[in-house]
């Protein structure tokens, strides 16, 4: 390995921990915020509360336990896994079209 090679994982690891330290706190915020702001648009509200919900573990029939890594899944399995990150994905993108106003990354 390189000295180059070393500050890029160094520099990547570091990034890694903000974004899933500070970034995690951020995206939390911007959620609460927008689930609360009685003037956003009601369907970015509606996302960002179930956002919030599923975060929670309210929809999880197995709240806070860790999910299995996908090849120990059974095919079944992956696709409710695959319909899961669909629908938050829908729902993000609903989140970022609600327009400027109302915008979780303003």
């Amino acid at each position: 390995m390189t000295v180059e090679h070393d500050d890029e994982d160094a520099a990547r690891m570091r990034a890694i921990r903000k974004l899933r330290s500070r970034g995690l706190e951020v995206a939390i915020d911007a959620l609460i915020d927008l689930a609360s702001d009685k003037s956003a648009p009601a369907n970015s509200r509606a996302a960002a509360a179930s956002a919030l919900a599923r975060g929670n573990g309210l929809y999880g029939t197995t709240s806070n336990e860790p999910r299995k890594a996908l090849h120990e899944m059974s095919a079944e399995e992956l696709k409710r896994e695959a319909d899961e990150i669909e629908r938050e994905r829908r729902e993000f993108l609903a989140l970022m079209e609600a327009g400027a106003e109302g915008s979780v990354f303003e």
